[in-house]
């Protein structure tokens, strides 16, 4: 069971031939986060691939590919709290984080304008403006990344400063983070390792996470987290009763709907209405008047239906 002294690895196949590297850490999405993008930018640094990667409260995922292929303990000593930092900073400036939090910190210091002309900026031309002062603050960000060479140098720059503090105590909490990998180097949190051939209950919901979770850019069409059959994991017992309807239910739903009639006039207004009555209200047998309200009773899951 994952605990605040318990982080555990789960490892599983999916349907498209790949894996799904789940970690339960229940630390909060803050601390996830910086765990996900970091662990991500490690992936990418050693098998060359950028790798799908999501972050909740409950834990993080990392969508793995048939060729990466590694001892599953050693996923805990991907990261040191020595070198933490700077692998989450070069995680995070290829991040969407980034790129938000830098049109927030840009607007707040009134480097972009918010109204032109008495009207307000439009949302996509603010983007544009973003973009383009972004290019001439942090032109290494914004450059071709095949041009780059080695680590994105951040520049000393009071937006940048405050976009990456943003980013590195607001969105995320690094210090949090870094605390939590002591505690792993330390022994203090037990770190468990397992691979499964369904994924667990616990997974379900980070391979479900919705969309802000997601730590890439990749569409909710596109991940490889939902390629994952989780009606494999149910017990026949509970895949049975699927789809089942409560006969008890049913039964509470009919007598809701059925009419309260209490005179002539809500008689008629519940026979434009309706348009099949129980068998036993028929035409010819039809007494509105003779019981106290109109002759009707509810009906039962014996009465046979006619069209009225």
């Amino acid at each position: 069971m994952p605990a605040a002294k318990t982080v555990i690895a789960e490892r599983f196949f999916d349907e498209g031939g790949g894996m799904q590297l789940v970690i339960h850490a229940p630390f909060g999405s803050r601390i996830n986060k910086a765990w996900g993008l970091a662990l991500r930018k490690r992936f990418c640094r050693a098998f060359n691939f950028e790798l799908q990667a999501a972050a909740t409260e409950n834990g993080l995922n990392i969508s793995l590919g048939e060729q990466h292929s590694f001892p599953l303990g050693d996923v805990f000593r991907f990261l040191t709290a020595a070198t933490a930092r700077p692998v989450l900073e070069q995680a995070a400036l290829a991040s969407p984080l980034f790129r938000t939090r830098w049109r927030w910190a840009a607007t707040r210091a009134l480097a972009l304008l918010r109204f032109r002309g008495g009207k307000k900026v439009p949302l996509p031309v603010t983007r544009i403006l973003s973009d383009d002062l972004l290019a001439s603050v942090f032109p290494d960000v914004a450059a071709c990344q095949e041009n780059i060479q080695g680590d994105i140098q951040i520049p000393d720059h009071p937006l940048i400063h405050e976009v990456m503090k943003d980013v590195l105590t607001e969105a995320m909490d690094f210090e949090g983070f870094e605390r939590v990998l002591r505690a792993l180097e330390r022994g203090e949190i037990r770190a468990v390792a397992v691979d499964t051939p369904a994924p667990s209950v616990f997974a379900h919901e980070i391979l479900n996470a919705n969309p802000y979770a997601y730590l890439d850019d990749a569409p909710l069409e596109e991940r490889r987290a939902r390629a994952v059959s989780l009606r494999r994991t149910l017990p026949e017992s509970v895949l049975e009763e699927v789809g089942r309807l409560d006969p008890a239910a049913i039964a509470q739903v009919a007598s809701d709907a059925w009419p309260d009639v209490r005179d002539a006039d809500e008689l008629d207004d519940a026979l434009q209405t309706l348009v099949v009555l129980p068998a036993r209200f028929a035409p010819l047998g039809l007494d509105p008047v003779s019981t106290t309200w109109g002759g009707f009773s509810r009906p039962t899951s014996s009465d046979r239906f006619i069209p009225g």
